[in-house]
């Protein structure tokens, strides 16, 4: 009988002469209603009901999916508690119905973890290129280098120098014959020799040479990568699409004609021998890839971490999150 005011979206606004009936019925004093829109997204379905078809059908595995718009689903994918309150802080009480885009929220994220969360390094396995260093150290060197440049306390990391190491496929085919690049974390070395499969298209190794009295400042490309050594840990990198191929869903809608085949893409990895010791929830960034969360831990080498990929705000490149944008 306490109660003055009720706070309510607004499509219960038809029930509120019904309401108002019952309250007159029981003898209740009139209860201030406070009317409010629901917050909408772009290809996404907020309906309980509908959510429950994804699981039902196999589109999802549960209610923490992360392509899920769950507080479950949204914090497993890597959204931070600061940041869902500050989006709804600035989205306020208003009747207006609006289709909010993803960005914004995922924006604020990145605001959040982005100065904080440390580096690692990460090599995609598919067509990986090794290096050979003629002038690089026989034996390995394991050097301490900090895990965020800007921020000290999120310590520092382990990083192993060797003679031979790993590039990523795309790295390898950017540089030049005689260019001279940098290796994050190292120095710079020239590129002597790019040797090719029979058919001139893949290319298998590279040879080169460290110039470390370069100057940093002055190469074209500074590029990530990885020791050939036997305790790189094993990766599988997640990214997501939207469940739904329509950008605005409406009651009548057949789910099975807008549902999106694929909203799942992995990217199998190795990653740098520091990655062992992260834990299940922990945000980091791995260099020039993105940032993730941590979804399974490191357990043995046959068995690999597994790692979602944390929405920056900015552009994807495939599926429905891309074709949108064009």
């Amino acid at each position: 009988m306490g109660v003055t005011h009720a706070l309510r979206t607004s499509e219960y606004r038809d029930r509120e002469a019904q309401y108002r009936w019952v309250q007159k019925l029981m003898g209740m004093r009139q209860v201030h209603i406070w009317d409010y829109s629901r917050l909408n997204f772009v290809y996404t379905t907020l309906s309980k009901r509908k959510l429950q078809w994804f699981v039902d059908e196999g589109y999802a595995d549960g209610w923490d999916d992360p392509r899920f718009p769950t507080v479950q689903g949204m914090t497993r994918r890597g959204l931070q508690t600061e940041a869902l309150k500050e989006f709804i802080l600035m989205q306020g009480a208003s009747r207006n119905v609006n289709l909010m885009e993803w960005e914004k929220l995922w924006t604020l994220n990145k605001r959040i973890i982005d100065p904080v969360c440390p580096r690692h390094v990460a090599v995609s396995d598919r067509g990986k290129v090794p290096v050979n260093i003629t002038n690089g150290p026989s034996h390995p060197e394991v050097v301490s280098v900090a895990k965020h440049k800007k921020y000290p306390p999120a310590g520092v990391k382990a990083t192993t120098r060797t003679s031979r190491i790993w590039l990523d496929a795309e790295d390898a085919m950017s540089v030049r014959e005689g260019e001279e690049v940098t290796l994050m974390d190292w120095g710079n070395c020239v590129i002597d020799r790019i040797i090719k499969d029979s058919a001139g298209q893949d290319i298998v190794s590279i040879q080169a040479h460290l110039n470390l009295d370069g100057s940093v400042k002055s190469t074209r490309l500074k590029l990530t990568w990885l020791p050939d050594i036997g305790n790189l840990v094993p990766l599988s990198l997640f990214d997501f699409d939207y469940l739904i191929t329509k950008k605005k869903v409406e009651d009548d809608d057949n789910l099975a004609d807008v549902v999106n085949a694929t909203t799942k893409i992995e990217t199998r990895a190795h990653g740098d021998a520091n990655m062992r010791t992260l834990q299940k929830g922990t945000v980091i960034q791995l260099e020039r890839k993105g940032h993730f969360i941590v979804d399974e831990v490191f357990v043995r080498s046959d068995s690999p971490m597994a790692l979602f990929a944390i929405p920056d705000g900015r552009i994807k490149t495939w599926g429905v999150s891309a074709d949108v944008k064009k």
